[in-house]
């Protein structure tokens, strides 16, 4: 299901420097290199099959091979909290819909068929995302000789949760700076982001994409600390002074207002279903600060009650070692 804040990545990722980056940075093929940027183009995601039932939410681009064909880019950003298995199944009927128009409005390639689309699913949730990316991994095995009529299909999956900020850093690339400035768990870690995009976003044609970028960075602050009053604001230089001037008193609240939202999920979907969406966000909120977990820790979190949890969010950002904080051995 679609969430409140869908529309800001979507207004980013209508910008072709967000595309580019996100191909050059996080799609390592060969074929990635053959392609004239220049030619991209974003085209009307809305596609309509026999029945009449539309889509309208996807983004699909399309850009050329050099002077050769074009390649469409089927951009399907899925904000979830929860990872989806048949995530492939999905797809295939998204991409079928999106090849019967082609070949209805007679877009083909030059010899007559179907231009070959990478379907890629753009993932944020807290949860890494574990399911296959292949479809006949969610299909039962056939029997000899039926197996040669079963679809193959498989999508690109980026998870967020699988880049650290080690390896994000001193990235030059529009889409690892939307990384970290999620991962960003303090006020003063998201500020150090923003000014590092002021340094590199200064000419003038660059004015709408920065305009762009600060809107969803606002938005990112509403939803961290939602009881916080945000003037409005049009530039990243305004972010960085709003972010200095508010750090101690956002610092922790971003923390508490998470935790408490869990807990008002917890009240509503039962309590051991609350315990288990806290544990899942502390996990993740540990991996940002330490670093990935090793097996002891993930199991303390695991196993520890709704208010043992809530204890180590207080502490997360006061404590200099997950040791430290989580105390193994101990319960």
């Amino acid at each position: 299901m679609a969430q409140p804040y869908d529309a800001g990545y979507k207004l980013l990722f209508s910008n072709p420097e967000f595309v580019r980056d996100l191909l050059l940075g996080f799609v390592p093929q060969a074929w990635v290199g053959q392609v004239d940027f220049d030619s991209l183009e974003m085209l009307n995601g809305h596609y309509v099959s026999e029945d009449m039932q539309g889509r309208y939410e996807d983004m699909v681009w399309r850009l050329r091979f050099g002077e050769g064909d074009w390649v469409y880019l089927y951009l399907l950003l899925e904000f979830q909290s929860t990872p989806d298995r048949f995530m492939a199944l999905r797809l295939l009927t998204y991409v079928g819909l999106f090849w019967q128009q082609l070949e209805k409005q007679g877009q083909l390639t030059r010899d007559g068929r179907l231009p070959p689309v990478l379907p890629l699913v753009l993932y944020n949730g807290l949860r890494p995302w574990r399911h296959s990316t292949r479809l006949s991994d969610l299909c039962h095995p056939a029997p000899p000789g039926l197996q040669v009529f079963q679809p193959g299909f498989d999508y690109l999956l980026i998870d967020e949760n699988q880049y650290p900020d080690s390896e994000l850093n001193g990235r030059q690339n529009l889409v690892a700076m939307l990384m970290r400035l999620e991962q960003a768990q303090t006020p003063q870690a998201l500020r150090v982001v923003v000014d590092e995009l002021r340094g590199w976003l200064t000419l003038d044609d660059q004015t709408p994409l920065r305009r762009n970028i600060t809107r969803w960075i606002i938005d990112l602050i509403r939803r961290r600390a939602p009881s916080g009053r945000i003037p409005p604001l049009s530039e990243l230089s305004e972010v960085s002074t709003m972010l200095a001037e508010r750090t101690e008193t956002w610092a922790e609240r971003w923390v508490q207002e998470g935790m408490a939202k869990g807990l008002e999920q917890g009240i509503e979907q039962g309590l051991e279903q609350g315990r288990k969406s806290q544990a899942a966000l502390l996990q993740s909120l540990l991996g940002k600060r330490f670093g990935p977990l090793p097996e002891w820790a993930v199991q303390r979190v695991e196993q520890a009650s709704m208010e043992q949890i809530a204890i180590w969010a207080e502490s997360l950002f006061e404590t200099e070692s997950l040791e430290a904080l989580l105390e193994p051995g101990e319960m």
